[in-house]
């Protein structure tokens, strides 16, 4: 029997941690989910649509699997927006193992990490601010956040205040038109207080963005492993002449213009036998919201496709320049780990990932704006000031909703989470 819905399909998981527990809840999601749990309990039709409660028997082949609850949630009451189930059985991984399959032998199929959320994003359960939090939470990063509401986040937060300022700067504005003066003194002490709400904004930011990963990647001996400890400000990599010394991956994590960073060394691209066979498996780590930076002494060696297609943000670095001709080509970067050319430049480029779509560049340009406004105060030009903050509030509130301004940050939220969220 399939009840697979074609535009979206309905999708299952085990919501709750691996291993045993006295219960297990299992997560349905999608049109049609409420027929396929009734049919595996032997239900009427339509026992489960709505929001309703049931208990049984889920049997496979006329044996029985488990007892169960099944409560069912119609579209738009649900986590995910869409009419959703959840079966509650014993915490038995050979149980819900039977069940899942059960489910996908129905028409289901298994979610990926943080389908469920997605769902709920794309349906507008979730805004992209929501998502966000919910990730950091996940992660450990922020267990003083509270997802009740919108209400007390800083993002709503700051929201009212930009605007609380700007229309006493346009009501300033107003009052200069008729009487010839206004009170600057009065709107800078407004902005001194918003400036230290878009600091504690993008010092919030930069904890729901989590760790960034950046690859060190390209042929063997390119000065990638110099470059590691480089950054590393130690010897975390052995550094050899001869090809294929890399091969464990080494990482670390560093701090780089208050952006956290976890960078990978990795084997040579063009490595034989088992080093080709690490740089393989690097690559098969590697996800779209991954940055890469390309290593090619001279910038003579090109990107490999593979990396262009799945990278989210490549850093293309002639390395070795002060022994070889430099690379004229814009998008190389010359960078020498022996005089330090390019270091601080690659530093600055790599402190701007993942990109001006994610939230800490978004918190950036807010912080700018801001700033902007402020200092046309001072200049007596109230007008573009007003323009600025325009600007700052536009960003923020799609961020408390669809986060077309954020995406990269969502993306990498989803992806870190489990199949059950």
């Amino acid at each position: 029997m399939d009840y697979h819905d074609d535009a979206k399909g309905i999708i299952c998981a085990v919501s709750t941690p691996e291993g045993r527990s006295a219960i297990a809840v299992i997560r349905v999601s999608g049109s049609g989910s409420a027929s396929v749990v009734e049919h595996l309990m032997g239900l009427e039709k339509g026992r489960l649509r709505g929001m309703r409660r049931k208990t049984g028997v889920i049997r496979r082949a006329g044996v029985e699997l488990d007892s169960v609850v099944a409560l069912g949630w119609p579209e738009g009451s649900s986590y995910t927006g869409e009419e959703m189930v959840e079966i509650m059985c014993h915490g038995i991984p050979e149980v819900t193992a039977d069940i899942l399959e059960c489910l996908m032998d129905a028409g289901a199929r298994k979610a990926v990490p943080g389908e469920f959320t997605r769902r709920a994003f794309m349906s507008g359960r979730m805004s992209a601010w929501q998502v966000m939090s919910l990730a950091s939470m996940w992660r450990g990063m922020d267990h003083g956040n509270r997802l009740s509401g919108e209400g007390g986040s800083e993002c709503s937060r700051l929201l009212r205040e930009t605007r609380r300022v700007r229309e006493l700067l346009e009501a300033d504005i107003e009052f200069q038109e008729e009487h010839g003066t206004g009170g600057s003194e009065d709107l800078l002490a407004e902005f001194g207080s918003l400036m230290e709400l878009t600091g504690e904004f993008r010092r919030k930011t930069s904890v729901m963005e989590g760790e960034c990963r950046v690859m060190l990647m390209g042929p063997v001996n390119s000065g990638k492993s110099t470059l590691f400890n480089r950054i590393a400000g130690g010897e975390a990599a052995l550094v050899s002449d001869e090809p294929g010394t890399t091969r464990d991956g080494a990482s670390v994590h560093v701090e780089i213009r208050g952006r956290r960073i976890l960078v990978c060394d990795t084997a040579g691209s063009d490595g034989t036998g088992i080093d080709r066979e690490a740089y393989r498996r690097a690559l098969g780590t590697m996800k779209g919201t991954d940055g890469v930076i390309w290593m090619s002494v001279g910038g003579t060696e090109k990107t490999p496709g593979e990396i262009e297609k799945t990278a989210g943000w490549i850093i293309r670095v002639s390395s070795k320049s002060d022994l070889v001709e430099k690379c004229t080509d814009k998008e190389w970067l010359g960078v020498s780990c022996v005089t330090g050319e390019g270091i601080d430049e690659l530093q600055e480029l790599v402190s701007q990932f993942p990109g001006s779509m994610s939230v800490t560049a978004l918190a950036d340009r807010i912080e700018n704006r801001v700033g902007a406004a402020r200092d046309s105060v001072i200049e007596g030009d109230f007008a573009v000031a007003s323009e600025n903050l325009a600007d700052a509030e536009n960003e923020l509130s799609d961020l408390l909703d669809r986060g077309s301004c954020a995406l990269i940050s969502v993306e990498r939220a989803l992806s870190g989470m489990c199949v059950g969220k």
